[in-house]
Order: C-alpha cells, then sequence, then structure tokens
C-alpha cells in the first residue's frame, strides 16, 4: 500500500510539473507590433497596440507634419490569449534587440514590443523576417493590423 501511495504521488508530481510551460507569460500588460519604411510618400509608419482587451492602431506619414490616423476597437480575452501562448519569454529574451538590418535599403522595419511579467523587451528586424520565435505570433498580428484597412 505505502508503495503505491508512492508511485500515484509520483505521477502526480510529474504531470502537475508537464503541465507548466517554462516561458509562459503570467502578467501581460501590452503588445505593441508595427513597422516602418523610411523612405516613402503617404503613410510609411503603422503601430498595433494590445492593451486591456482593446486595439488601438495609428498610422502616421514620414516629414515635418506627422498626419497621424487612429483608429481602435475591442479584442476579445480569447484572441489575446492566443497571441500570448504563442511568446515564450524565455526565448524572446533570448533575442537581440535589434536582427539583421532593419529599413536598410528602404527595406522596412518591423518590431514587437511585449510589456509581461514586470519586463519590457522589444525586438526590431527587417520587414517581413520575423525571427522563428516570433514568426506565429506576428503572423495574427498581422491580421489584426490588416482588420484596420479602412480606418482613415
Amino acid at each position: 500500500m505505502k508503495k503505491s501511495l508512492i508511485v500515484i504521488f509520483s505521477i502526480a508530481i510529474t504531470l502537475s510539473l508537464s503541465a507548466c510551460k517554462k516561458g509562459n507569460i503570467k502578467n501581460l500588460n501590452s503588445i505593441s507590433y508595427g513597422s516602418s519604411f523610411g523612405m516613402c510618400a503617404g503613410y510609411c509608419s503603422s503601430n498595433l497596440l494590445i492593451s486591456d482587451l482593446k486595439l488601438t492602431f495609428s498610422k502616421s506619414k514620414n516629414g515635418q507634419s506627422a498626419d497621424t490616423k487612429t483608429c481602435s476597437k475591442t479584442i476579445s480575452e480569447a484572441d489575446v490569449t492566443a497571441i500570448k501562448n504563442e511568446l515564450n519569454i524565455s526565448k524572446i529574451s533570448n533575442l537581440p534587440e535589434v536582427i539583421g538590418c532593419p529599413d536598410c535599403a528602404d527595406g522596412g522595419a518591423e518590431w514587437i514590443s511585449i510589456n509581461a511579467d514586470g519586463k519590457q523587451y522589444k525586438i526590431t528586424y527587417e520587414y517581413g523576417k520575423a525571427p522563428k520565435e516570433l514568426e506565429v505570433a506576428v503572423a495574427k498580428l498581422k491580421v489584426l493590423k490588416d482588420s484596420f484597412k479602412d480606418c482613415n
């Protein structure tokens, strides 16, 4: 009987520990995602902010008068959780702040910023070349950003 209890207890501990994923975000404050192009006409910079179940999208022009347009709408907790689940802080914290040569030769730059668990992480990379640690989350963020195409 004693041996059976030890085996059951060991299995229970193993299962409970394997259910915890190392690097998962516990307290997410905000996620920002954006892109910019240095040498372009029109709206060259865009930013999407997710905070408190609210999406805020803004786009601005380059130049002295930054003519910014801003639109917002709500986002479901399930959608935020889906993005959050794709972000592994352990892997993200090991990424350099700048990857490649963002916006060199007017190739554009993209970035993602995560404010979670009391820390801020921002990674900037060449447009369209998200690091593999961010690819799935960035794809989900692009869909959200594209939903603001009519933001005028």
